[in-house]
């Protein structure tokens, strides 16, 4: 998928003229690939439409839509657009109480050692996360994490025949959902773009 570039990006007074169709159509992305994992997980997957619309509330929020900003939130942002035969996603862990932000995240330590991943078919693509290989632990409550697919996962994945479904197997975050009907459709016209 093609990263974003300044010229793709509004100035905030065209944004805010286009802003409730840009937000109604990303946020209906965002809702239609979201996933739950168990009660403490959620996955969302990214695209180009959820990056910009992201992109585009920050320099909204900052009021500043000069060139230089603009390039400084895309060099952030564009990381979370998938590249080629590439799933990417945020990883929200839920936290029910701010106070609780640390338990929560004590109890999730380990998820980032391939306890997710997207199930195709009867093989696992286990999900790459953020952070720096040599401290996996769960120290945040968003990851940005990428599924890379081989070119043979890819086509499997995109034939709505073979089963897929997102998985954890972290034993306070165990559940296995389906990727099925819109949901699965949106992620392969991702995967292909």
């Amino acid at each position: 998928m093609k990263q974003l570039a300044v010229t793709d990006i509004l100035s905030c007074s065209e944004y805010e003229q286009q802003r409730a169709a840009l937000r109604k159509e990303a946020l209906a992305q965002r809702d239609l690939k979201r996933f739950e994992l168990d009660d403490a997980c959620v996955i969302i997957f990214e695209n180009r439409t959820t990056v910009r619309y992201q992109v585009q509330e920050m320099l909204r929020v900052e009021k500043d839509d000069s060139p230089e900003r603009i390039a400084l939130e895309l060099s952030c942002f564009n990381l979370l657009i998938p590249a080629e035969h590439e799933l990417s996603a945020t990883l929200v862990i839920r936290v029910p109480e701010y106070r609780e932000v640390d338990n929560a995240l004590q109890r999730l330590n380990g998820i980032t050692r391939k306890c997710i991943s997207l199930r195709i078919g009867n093989e696992d693509v286990y999900a790459r996360f953020d952070v720096d290989e040599d401290t996996l632990v769960c120290d945040s409550d968003v990851f940005y994490i990428r599924f890379a697919l081989t070119p043979e996962q890819a086509a499997a994945f995109s034939n709505p025949a073979v089963d897929a479904a997102l998985r954890s197997v972290h034993e306070k975050c165990n559940a296995e959902i389906p990727v099925t009907g819109a949901a699965r459709k949106s992620l392969i016209e991702d995967l292909n773009a």
